[in-house]
């Protein structure tokens, strides 16, 4: 796989401050894991390091992905993964949290996992938690829960910052709106022939409101 305007992919994940919730809105139809690929290869240059949230087995459908490619899938076979429910062990895997525990338990089995990690910043990558918020909106008290416990107690914590791949064809319409709210950035990506394309619906930055980058991809 040759790519062209990675480089300005490179400059924006430079750029990510500490303590950031972004979100990356795809539906069902874009090859994100290409995306999750180049994002990996990024955070590597940049010397960041780097978690995978792997919920419900969503890592290993990306790693399948991009092996079926042709992409190597070295980033995530060496990455430090904390699993969310889900059965199958993908990366190196530091440590579970039983999805059928309640809140509470989950949180604190995912802080024991995350002390596992010798640094004093890393950026996590959250995978498949589109199916959880599935899970919990049918009440709103319980969505409410998982926000309040999982979600925004970690915006603003300078010790990381966190990119969230969200399939919003998964959940309803509020609950992304409430979670746009929540965050710091959001991206909708698209694919236009043989580009992927991000476009900013939300920053904190006003400038940055509908610029877009552009990744042109070609298979070799």
């Amino acid at each position: 796989m040759e790519t062209a305007g990675e480089d300005v992919l490179f400059e924006y994940i430079k750029d990510i401050k500490p303590g950031e919730d972004i979100l990356i809105e795809y539906t069902s139809k874009e090859p994100v894991h290409i995306l999750l690929h180049l994002i990996l290869r990024c955070l590597r240059k940049n010397g960041l390091p780097v978690i995978i949230v792997d919920e419900l087995d969503q890592l290993h459908v990306f790693r399948t992905h991009m092996k079926l490619a042709g992409i190597d899938t070295e980033l995530i076979d060496t990455a430090n993964v904390i699993k969310i429910g889900g059965l199958l062990k993908t990366g190196n895997v530091l440590g579970k949290v039983d999805l059928s525990k309640e809140l509470p338990i989950r949180k604190k089995h995912y802080e024991e996992a995350l002390k596992k990690i010798n640094a004093d910043y890393t950026v996590r990558i959250v995978l498949g938690f589109d199916k959880v918020l599935a899970m919990h909106e049918e009440e709103r008290r319980d969505l409410e829960s998982l926000f309040g416990r999982m979600i925004r107690p970690y915006l603003g914590d300078e010790g990381r910052a966190t990119i969230y791949f969200i399939n919003t064809e998964l959940f309803s319409e509020r609950t992304l709106k409430e979670f746009r709210e929540h965050a710091s950035r959001v991206f909708k990506v698209r694919l236009d022939g043989d580009r992927i394309e991000l476009k900013i619906i939300m920053s904190l930055s006003l400038s940055e409101y509908g610029k877009k980058i552009e990744i042109r991809v070609r298979n070799t």
